[in-house]
């Protein structure tokens, strides 16, 4: 039984001993005989169990009218007073209710409302700025100043200077693989044949198999009339690489240079697939069908060398020998006017 429960049991209790009180007083009042009075002085006694036998009086009908006429009043009372507490019985009564909670009472209108406490900011951190991703510069060696500074050299025309740099470059590193290359390669130009030749066996020694240098020491065996070991070199590059147009084209030189034409010819035009704009490729491409007697394929070839390299004296002398053989001899003095013209540029 809940605690509201007990309290309600305990006021009804309360309440209807003083009620049986105040009846019994009003009934001894009234002349309604003995067995009325003693009726209504058992009930207020609580002697009275629904009748008067037990009161110990020897009417027994007047206490059963007491007793009825008691119960009666305390039903009519009962029905006018007594309805709230015996609504809400103990069982009916759920324990849950106690478990309600009361809304908060209301604050008084002239009462401040309790101040609200401001958000305090969230702390700033000082963040770190991110490095950038940018890779910080390098200070060049002075191996790669120097290289620099010969190859602007060459690129100036200053061909002496370009090899002196390369020289003292080599000095410091002899093992610069690539100054020494750039060297043979201006030693070839000068004619110095031998010497450019030994630069690019001492860079072979130290990088065996460089196509690049291979290529370029097929050229110069190939100007020191070294066909075979000119086409050595060139084969083996072109196993590791087939697209190479620079061997392909030294090969084609060499292998015209030993009266192959026929064999010649592919690599020469697998050269022009490769790098359209080489304006040599065309003029070798053109010579070797001119020694076949193919004098079509070697005017388009010599016209089309002459387009890219419009100043070239030998491709000039070139078309001038195939008009002439195509018997267009004013075609013919008009080229080899032009190749006189443009000699030594």
């Amino acid at each position: 039984m809940s605690h509201f429960g007990r309290r309600r049991r305990r006021a009804r209790r309360r309440f209807g001993s003083e009620l049986a009180n105040r009846l019994a007083a009003l009934h001894a009042a009234a002349p309604n005989g003995n067995g009325s009075a003693e009726a209504h002085g058992a009930l207020a006694n609580g002697h009275a169990h629904g009748n008067g036998a037990h009161n110990g009086n020897s009417n027994g009908n007047g206490n059963g009218v007491a007793a009825a006429s008691g119960i009666a009043l305390i039903a009519e009372v009962s029905s006018a007073r007594v309805i709230p507490f015996e609504i809400s019985s103990d069982e009916e009564t759920p324990d849950m209710i106690i478990a309600q909670v009361s809304a908060p009472a209301a604050a008084p209108r002239n009462e401040a409302p309790a101040p609200v406490a401001e958000p305090s900011p969230a702390p700033v951190f000082d963040v770190p700025e991110m490095s950038s991703s940018e890779p910080v510069p390098v200070e060049p060696s002075a191996d790669e100043v120097l290289f620099r500074a010969a190859r602007e050299a060459n690129a100036n025309g200053d061909t002496r200077r370009a090899m002196g740099v390369y020289r003292e470059l080599l000095s410091l590193n002899p093992r610069h693989v690539r100054a020494r290359n750039n060297l043979a390669l201006l030693l070839e130009q000068q004619g110095e044949h031998d010497e450019a030749l030994d630069q690019l066996d001492q860079c072979l020694s130290m990088e065996p198999g460089n196509p690049q240098v291979l290529v370029n020491r097929g050229a110069v065996l190939g100007s020191l009339a070294r066909y075979k070991e000119a086409d050595r070199d060139l084969r083996i590059v072109l196993q590791a690489e087939p697209d190479n147009a620079e061997a392909h084209f030294n090969l084609g030189m060499v292998i015209s240079r030993r009266g192959l034409w026929h064999q010649a010819i592919p690599h020469l035009r697998r050269t022009i697939e490769i790098e359209p704009s080489r304006g040599m490729a065309y003029y070798y491409l053109g010579e070797a069908l001119n020694k076949i007697d193919d004098l079509p394929g070697a005017l388009q070839a010599f016209q089309r060398a002459s387009e890219l390299r419009p100043s070239s004296a030998k491709i000039l002398c070139g078309l001038g020998i195939v008009y002439d053989r195509m018997n267009r001899p004013d075609e013919a003095a008009q080229m080899y006017r032009r190749s006189r013209e443009n000699t030594g540029r």
